[in-house]
Formats: C-alpha cells, structure tokens, sequence
C-alpha cells in the first residue's frame, strides 16, 4: 500500500507541473497566517477544439472569440484545516484600477491582474494564488466524481444556461452537462400550477447561492471517495488538474494547502469551507441598477480574509441539559431555509422587496407571487410540521407574523405571506441565541 501511495504523490506531482500557467504580481506569503486564493469560474472556450466541445459549449450568444468573462469570482482564506470563502456578486460596483467605477465584472476584461488590482485597491485584500477554472474542467470533475445530488420543489429550466430535463419535483443527480447548466443559471423558472415563474428574482445572487450549495456536495463526496480510497485520487486530479490555469508560484504546496481547505467536507454539513457572498445594497450609479458593498457587514468578512479575524466556527444550539447525554443539535441557518413570499398586504411590490432583502440575510429565495387570497390582515408564516424550527429562524426578522403549521406545503420550507399588518423586516435576534432545531429531514436535505 505504501509504495501505491508513493506512486499516487509522484503522479500528482507531475500533473500539478503541468498546469498551465499565467504571469501575475500575486502577494507574498502572510506573517498573520492563512492564504488567500483567488478563485474565477471564466466562460472561456479557447479550449474548444473538437465539433463535439463546441455543440456542448457554445450557443448563438456566445462564441470562441473575445475575451472571457468571469461567471464567478470568490477569494478562499485557507489556514490548515480551516477555510474561509467569499463570493463577490459581479454586480458589484467598484472601482477598477485604470478603467474607473464598473461592476467588478468588467476588471476580469482586462485580465486576472486587474481583479487581483481590483481586490487589494477597494478592499485591501491581498491574493497569494490566482485558480481559473473553465466549464469544461467543471464538467471534468463533476464526472470524476460520478454526479451531485440537487433538490428541485417542482419541474425547472433555465432557456439560457441550458437546464432542462427536470420534470417534476424530486431529487436530481446531476453529471457534467446538466451541473454546468444547473450552477451557471440566472434564469431559473419552477413550474407551478401549470405555469412557468421566476424562481431566481436576485438573478446572480441566488446563483452564487446555489453554487456555494453544489460545491459544498461536490467536494464532500470527492473528499469522501478518495478518503475511503486513496487509489482513486489519480482519477480525480486527471479531471481536475489539465485545464486549469494557475499562478506561476502555485506548486505541489499550494495545491497541499487548497486540498486540505475541504478535508473537512468529511465530516458532514458543518465541515469544510465557510461560503458566505460579501453584503451588498441594491443602489444606482450612473443610471445603472447595480449594488454596492454594505457595511460594516462587508468589512466583518473582509477582516477574515485579511488575516486580522478568526475564521468563524459554525455555530451549534446548546446541548440538552437533561441526562440524556445527546450530543448538540445544529442550529438552523437562513442558508438553510428557503422562503416563497406572498404579497397578501395590498402593496404593490412588497414581496419582491421583503425577497430581495430576506436574500441579503441570507436566507434562500424561494420566489415570489401574490396571495391567492388576495389581501389579509395579519402576516403569517406558513410552515410545515417539520420545518418548525426554519419558520422561528425566519420569525425572528418578522415579529408580527403569525405562525402557522400547515400540512399542505410541498416545495418550499416556509411561506411568508405579507399581510397588511406587515411594516417591513425587523431587526435580526440576539447574536447567540439559540434556534430551534428539527430532526426530520426536509426533501431538500434527505437529497443524497
């Protein structure tokens, strides 16, 4: 077994030399501890050679010429075991080094250097390592790993990303092509009541969060299979390691150092890489509907992949005081909880409103739409019975809503449905006091 072991190593070894390589002014090591690598999901097809690869990776929008564009941009702050990442929303308006105030999109246009430029000019972020990933490497590891369990509430499709194939509600175990479509859409539509509806009002906000989502399970069962066996780790750098491209100090080390950032994904939903996507408020700059950085929220996480704050522990509910001896529940998260608004309320525009702004507590949109019943009284939260726990996380930030359990709920954890008592969100509980839990698992979560 050793000597495989040793073989295994050597090969890894000679793929990571084969990276291919770009010329950028990355930042030296930090004396605080921790390293931050610059993550880009590009939508680059200079890899596109074959006719197949071009039926699978362009359309009539987009073709292999001009420059690529960055789909996703996240910096992870790994120090040993533990990992820190954000995700920048490329709405973000910044100000580019050279090109002036733009979304933080635009800075890859010119090339990783101005987004590492971009990074350490308006938030003091220094970069070690740039990664670039492109769809086909994403579509390489998806199926190295095999496929990556996805809980749809009801039939889906995204026309611009390419996801189809999802006819009814159910878990969904995606491979290379259909994950590609699945984390690249913007457009998302559930199916309901015979009629096809928005179901990603945020657009990149709520893609970002499923990309976070779909990462965490792919890594959790790559890292599970190579750790059950080792042997399979050639396989996976494979896929992995040929189409990346990477700074010319990323070595054997470095790619030490990022595989050891997910190790944790071993140990179950609390392991692994915190996501977080830095806070933002929707504004307008020069006539464009774009968002800007919201503090002092933003400058909490910058300070992580700064150096100067610890990397946050999930948090867990206290454990029972009885003699049972159970160990402490998870605490239920707004990450964890997926809400439908319903404008029940008389005005027009609230539930896109109260959406966007429960998306920028975290919690996950689940759509919008008006209350059947047209306008109400009181607002409720509507939930069922194993979801009592989600619906008192999200009471916590309405506290005029009624809670009620209702049995007929599919697709969704909880509803909000804005009554004409609703006055806006309240502000958010007391940091550290206790959620509620629930032991029955959701169909999102039983997903596997």
């Amino acid at each position: 077994m050793g000597a495989a072991v040793f073989q295994v190593n050597r090969y890894i070894d000679d793929e990571v030399a084969k990276i291919p390589r770009v010329s950028v002014a990355t930042a030296a090591a930090s004396s605080t501890g921790g390293t931050n690598f610059l993550i880009i999901g590009s939508d680059t097809r200079s890899f596109v050679q074959s006719e197949a690869d071009k039926q699978a990776f362009t359309d009539n929008q987009v073709t292999t010429g001009g420059p690529a564009r960055s789909d996703t941009m996240m910096v992870l702050h790994a120090d040993g075991d533990q990992s820190f990442a954000v995700s920048f929303p490329r709405d973000l308006w910044v100000n580019i080094p050279g090109l002036g105030d733009e979304r933080i999109n635009a800075a890859f246009n010119d090339g990783p250097q101005k987004v590492i430029d971009t990074l350490k000019a308006d938030f003091n972020l220094d970069i070690q390592h740039y990664l670039e990933v492109n769809f086909k490497t994403f579509e390489d590891i998806v199926n190295a790993v095999g496929s990556v369990p996805v809980y749809f509430p009801h039939p889906a499709r995204d026309q611009l990303s390419g996801l189809t194939n999802v006819w009814a509600a159910g878990c969904y175990h995606l491979d290379g092509g259909p994950a590609l479509a699945y984390v690249r859409s913007r457009h998302l539509e559930y199916q309901i009541d015979g009629r096809w509806q928005d179901a990603s009002g945020l657009s990149d906000i709520d893609r970002i969060q499923r990309q976070q989502d779909f990462i965490k399970k792919l890594g959790s069962i790559a890292v599970q299979r190579t750790m059950d066996d080792p042997l399979l780790a050639p396989g996976l750098a494979d896929k992995m390691i040929p189409n990346l491209t990477a700074d010319r100090g990323f070595d054997r080390g470095s790619f030490n150092q990022l595989v050891q950032a997910f190790l944790g994904l071993a140990d179950g939903a609390d392991g692994g890489p915190t996501f977080e996507t830095l806070p933002w408020d929707r504004v307008t700059r020069s006539g464009q509907d774009v968002l800007a950085v919201k503090e002092p929220e933003a400058d909490a996480m910058l300070a992580v992949l700064r150096g100067e704050a610890p990397i946050p522990t999930t948090t867990t509910a206290p454990a029972s005081t009885g003699d049972t001896g159970a160990a402490a529940s998870p605490a239920v998260r707004p990450v964890d909880v997926r809400v439908l608004v319903q404008n029940a309320s008389g005005v027009q525009g609230a539930a896109g409103t109260t959406s966007q702004e429960l998306s920028q507590l975290g919690f996950v949109s689940g759509g919008t739409q008006n209350d059947p019943r047209g306008v109400i009284d009181h607002t409720e939260i509507r939930y069922a019975s194993n979801d009592r726990a989600k619906a008192e996380l999200l009471a916590q930030h309405v506290p005029d809503a009624q809670l009620i359990e209702d049995s007929s709920l599919s697709g969704t954890d909880v509803v909000l449905a804005l009554g004409k008592s609703f006055e806006g969100l309240g502000s958010t509980a007391a940091t550290g006091a206790p959620a509620a839990t629930s032991t029955t698992l959701s169909p999102e979560a039983a997903c596997t």
